[in-house]
């Protein structure tokens, strides 16, 4: 099946419905942009919809890592500036104000997975770090409880 990838909204959340493989190749930098452009758009809550995802390959999941970390980078939770951590790991203060307190910038989770998926993610470990939903209802409800 050829990947396809189509958005849509459901409130505040981009629902991206991803469908075929997502492996090297036009599928991650179709998923890649997608996820960017929405980024910048000023949209922080974003629901990977994997419903019709046949297979995810190994650079289908650093992409899908990749997503994680663009929509979840940490910013400072005074003003909103993306904020970094110096050569030793510790954070820097904000550039714009200073403060120190942090948070993450959006919410992205995964919908669907289908048994592959679910496999991938429970033998790589990252189950425990993406925010995984059985059904697309669950996550908007886990959205709307944050």
């Amino acid at each position: 099946m050829e990947f396809k990838l189509t958005t849509r909204r459901a409130d505040a959340v981009v629902i991206v419905d991803l469908a075929g493989r997502i492996t090297a190749g036009d599928a991650l930098t179709a998923l890649r942009q997608t996820i960017r452009d929405e980024v910048a758009k000023g949209n922080n809550k974003i629901l990977l919809n994997l419903k019709d995802v046949s297979y995810v390959d190994s650079s289908g999941l650093g992409e899908l890592i990749m997503a994680l970390g663009t929509v979840t980078q940490t910013i400072c939770a005074k003003c909103g500036a993306t904020v970094f951590k110096d050569d030793d790991g510790n954070w820097d203060p904000c550039p714009q104000c200073e403060n120190k307190e942090r948070k993450p910038w959006g919410q992205l989770m995964l919908s669907n997975p289908g048994r592959q998926v679910i496999d991938l993610l429970q033998f790589t470990k990252l189950y425990t770090v993406f925010d995984v939903h059985a059904s697309e209802e669950e996550a908007l409800t886990g959205f709307k409880s944050r």
